[in-house]
């Protein structure tokens, strides 16, 4: 038999296995065992290893118990495997060995060990080996650094991820994009630094970014404020030559999608090989920039191609069609992903539950409910803001008395959906016992939740209760200061709601369009024309905000009260367009209220004309006749009424006798005796501990 040298034999064979991608590593294995070279190559046997580990790991570990001289090589070969598996013990089970053997660690074992937490989310294993690495002299080493930032990042230590950053003396572009990763994925107020502010010193320091840091830092740039910038870092990448690939490609397009950057968005994605993740990405821009239409042409070219499809992209259509609240649409989808097998992720399930939510099919999204095996908490909050949005405020609180009752804790959404539903219902004293309730979870300081609070007490009557919820707030948006001008509106307090907008003046709080309606509609109450006309012309000379068909309705209905109805008839014929049928209806009843019977006689036509099937205009010229006599043309339009077979819509008012409300804590009838609201406006909570 002819002889080899294994030395020859042991290379041969290991440039094999590198080179092959379709090498056998078990024929490679047994083909070296029989040559006799296998043991006496610790070179061919770490190559063996490296590829059993892509194939089988408890291949890989017989081989490495059989391996007579494992070198450092070996040890760190094994450990990345079972890094990225998340094997923690059997990396700390190897590690522990290769210390009892007198085997000194290398800087890619303690690399390989703090991937594995990292990927695990191992955060006390992550720290003891820290502590090694520090004892072993390693912490300084570049790659180690890296690992460790990230492992720190991951297991949400960002200050620590931040500290080890600033002690590594030698910084390479992975330890630079690794914490700007970090920054980037943090929550804003645990950041020390901005994601953007190190990428700026990574420049200064001719530290030179590759895609992935740019990856990483696309995710700073997520309002219109910041398009500027964003695009300024675009023109980085194209100055440093740097290859538009898929990943970087989309991240690309979400980033001018999340600025209203729509134009660069498409341009971006034309220039780019198109696959699920970039389709995705502008699918979501077109959304969340109100291009709904495109959406849903964009997501018809994916099913006509036959790209592959994903839970996420169809979750973002549904979101499309609700948004549109086109259920035709909704339930074409709806069929698409029972034919797919999509039901079973949970998000689809969410998704479809809001459509019909948003679409008023409030039993469909039940049926969906009960039939989804997982539910998480946006199920859950899905469902009670379905039920919220649909007047069904007694189902919200059941359903949130269940989630209660199950040891979950609600998230902030589902809080407030049923404070909106107490909005809907009407009931101060349902509305004050979930605010005794949010005083307990420690919820009351939360932005949206006290925002909720302001709507609720404003619309249950109980104005002070909302004041004080309003003083109280450490910070406000817009929306705090929308919810309580339009409370005080509504309640008549309209030197209130109109100091209220001085204040936000003083404060440089920009108004918006919501803003003006309230304060229109407070100028109305009392007459106050002047005042009105100057709110009005300031939205556009001082704000450059557009008019909107309630801001022409509150003027109109402003002249109309004031008896001026020529003055208001002018404006209406003014208006930049056709006047929609609730601007005819307020004027309508500004004549009604000043006698005005020829301009009664011509808007009732006008609103037929507009909807033929309302009765209220017949309705209208009828009282009109009877204020002035015409008994037998009274009798005329109330025949016509009748014989259309139209119908006034009855008033209603709504009484809160706690027949069905249950304590929130015992399941017990509820007695309202939580909250008391003292004279000076101070809100006191009892028995809450």
């Amino acid at each position: 038999m002819q002889s080899y040298d294994p030395s020859i034999l042991s290379d041969k064979l290991s440039s094999f296995l590198k080179g092959s991608r379709l090498a056998d590593p078990r024929a490679v294995h047994g083909l070296a065992f029989k040559l006799g070279c296998m043991l006496s190559s610790t070179f061919l046997s770490n190559n063996l290893l490296y590829a059993y580990t892509s194939s089988s790991v408890t291949d890989a570990h017989r081989l490495f118990d059989e391996i007579p001289h494992p070198n450092s090589v070996t040890w760190s070969i094994m450990n990345s495997a079972y890094a990225h598996m998340c094997r923690i013990n059997d990396i700390i089970s190897l590690f522990r060995r290769m210390l009892n053997l007198r085997i000194s660690p290398n800087n890619f074992v303690f690399g390989s060990i703090f991937t594995g937490c990292a990927n695990g989310r191992d955060l006390q294993t992550g720290i003891q080996t820290h502590c090694s690495a520090f004892k072993f002299g390693f912490t300084q080493h570049t790659f180690v650094a890296g690992t460790m930032i990230d492992m720190y990042s991951r297991c949400g230590k960002v200050r620590e991820s931040w500290r080890i950053f600033n002690e590594t003396l030698e910084k390479d572009v992975v330890s630079w994009t690794t914490v700007i990763t970090c920054l980037a994925n943090c929550a804003r107020h645990e950041c020390p630094v901005s994601a953007f502010g190190v990428f700026r010193e990574m420049i200064c320091r001719a530290v030179w970014p590759v895609g992935m840091t740019f990856v990483s830092v696309l995710k700073v740039f997520d309002e219109p404020e910041k398009l500027r910038q964003a695009t300024q870092v675009h023109g980085c990448m194209i100055k440093l030559e740097i290859e538009l690939d898929g990943p970087l490609g989309s991240a690309l397009i979400a980033m001018y999608g999340r600025c209203g950057g729509m134009k660069e968005a498409v341009k971006v994605f034309d220039r780019i090989e198109n696959d699920a993740f970039s389709l995705n990405s502008l699918l979501v821009a077109f959304m969340q920039n109100g291009y709904y239409k495109n959406a849903a042409f964009l997501f018809k070219k994916i099913i006509e191609e036959k790209m592959e499809i994903d839970p996420f992209v169809v979750t973002s259509m549904i979101g499309v069609f609700s948004a549109l609240e086109d259920i035709g649409k909704g339930k074409e989808i709806h069929a698409y992903v029972i034919r797919n097998d999509f039901f079973s992720d949970v998000s689809v399930g969410n998704s479809l539950i809001t459509l019909y939510g948003r679409c008023k099919e409030t039993k469909m999204a039940e049926k969906l409910f009960q039939l989804m095996k997982i539910k998480d908490a946006i199920s859950w909050t899905a469902m009670m803001t379905c039920y919220s949005q649909n007047d069904l405020g007694r189902e919200t609180f059941t359903l949130f008395l269940h989630v209660l009752r199950e040891g979950q804790s609600p998230p902030i959404f589902c809080i407030t959906s049923v404070i909106c539903a107490c909005s809907t219902i009407l009931s101060l004293h349902s509305g004050e016992q979930m605010h005794a309730r949010i005083v307990k979870m420690g919820l009351d300081a939360n932005l949206f939740v006290a925002n909720s609070l302001i709507t609720m007490y404003a619309k249950c009557g109980s104005i002070n209760s909302a004041f004080t919820v309003f003083d109280y707030m450490t910070e406000r948006d817009i929306i705090s200061w929308n919810a309580m001008i339009m409370g005080f509106s509504r309640h008549g307090f309209v030197k209130e709601a109109l100091h209220l907008f001085s204040e936000m003046q003083k404060l440089e709080v920009k108004p918006d369009e919501f803003t003006f309606t309230g304060i229109l509609v407070s100028c109305s109450r009392v007459g106050l024309v002047a005042e009105g006309w100057e709110y009005f012309n300031m939205m556009t000379e001082h704000y450059g905000l557009e008019h909107r068909m309630e801001h022409y309705g509150c003027m109109v209905d402003l002249l109309g009260r004031s008896n001026k109805l020529n003055e208001a008839m002018d404006f209406i014929y003014s208006m930049p367009f056709e006047p929609d049928n609730l601007v005819w209806e307020t004027m309508l009843a500004s004549c009604k209220v000043h006698g005005d019977a020829e301009l009664v006689n011509y808007i009732a036509k006008r609103i037929l004309e507009m909807k033929p099937e309302d009765a209220s205009p017949h309705i209208s010229l009828s009282t009109m006749d009877a204020f002035m006599g015409m008994w037998d043309s009274k009798a005329l339009h109330r025949d016509k009424v009748r014989s259309l077979g139209l119908s006034k819509e009855p008033g209603r008012s709504w009484v809160d006798v706690h027949s069905w409300l249950k304590d929130l804590e015992t399941g017990e009838p509820y007695r309202p005796k939580d909250v008391v609201l003292l004279p000076d406006m101070q809100l006191q909570t009892f028995g809450v501990t």
